[in-house]
């Protein structure tokens, strides 16, 4: 497992982005619509919904359906995509943990790519997956527990070195906030060639996010 270095040591990214009038907070809530559900219960639908919504469908809770529910994570999307509208735009949203008993993710989930990027709650580590397989993991950031506050921050790279709106060629990189504090930068190439959604992960039966 490699290290990741981080790029905000010493400046608040949150209080830069406050500063910045092309930082944007995104409004969405969690769609039961956009529900990744791998566990072995996945196909049983008389068992009901693994996630339950309450808070005009800010918050989102694990339900488990029958003893034995749980891992892999349950993930749940935004009931809409991610859209930029300037080179330049910063696109924030935060999350609230309400309860977790270890297993929360926080990422961003590339339906057409079928790519989650994603920071693990349980370990301080984040992870690039596709599909079922891990593709990429490695050191980054802090573990998150019951009452963490996380943000997540997107911002387009500047390819210099394109001098066309081509968006196969643009990339994205993600930025992490945990309680106001910037951990860093996980991720630098996430691709622009897929709609991109905010994500979670909830594991055990209670498990609760809210977005803020």
């Amino acid at each position: 497992m490699e290290k990741q270095p981080t790029s905000f040591a010493t400046e608040s990214l949150k209080q830069k982005n406050k500063e910045n009038i092309n930082c944007k907070q995104i409004e969405f809530e969690w769609s039961l619509n956009k529900i990744i559900d791998r566990t072995k219960y996945s196909k049983e639908k008389e068992l009901g919904q693994p996630i339950i919504l309450s808070n005009n469908n800010k918050t989102s809770t694990r339900h488990e359906r029958i003893q034995g529910d749980e891992f892999p994570p349950i993930r749940i999307l935004s009931n809409q995509p991610i859209s930029f509208k300037n080179q330049d735009e910063i696109i924030e949203w935060s999350v609230l943990v309400n309860c977790t008993h270890g297993f929360i993710e926080v990422g961003v989930y590339l339906p057409e790519l079928d790519t989650t990027y994603l920071l693990k709650g349980f370990k301080n580590e984040a992870q690039i997956e596709n599909g079922r397989e891990q593709i990429k993991t490695f050191e980054f950031g802090e573990k998150i527990s019951t009452g963490d506050k996380i943000t997540i921050s997107l911002q387009q790279n500047n390819n210099n070195n394109n001098n066309n709106n081509n968006n196969n060629n643009k990339t994205i990189k993600m930025n992490i906030i945990k309680n106001d504090k910037p951990l860093g930068t996980p991720f630098n190439d996430i691709p622009t060639t897929s709609k991109i959604y905010p994500m979670i992960g909830l594991n055990d039966s209670g498990d609760q996010v809210s977005i803020i």
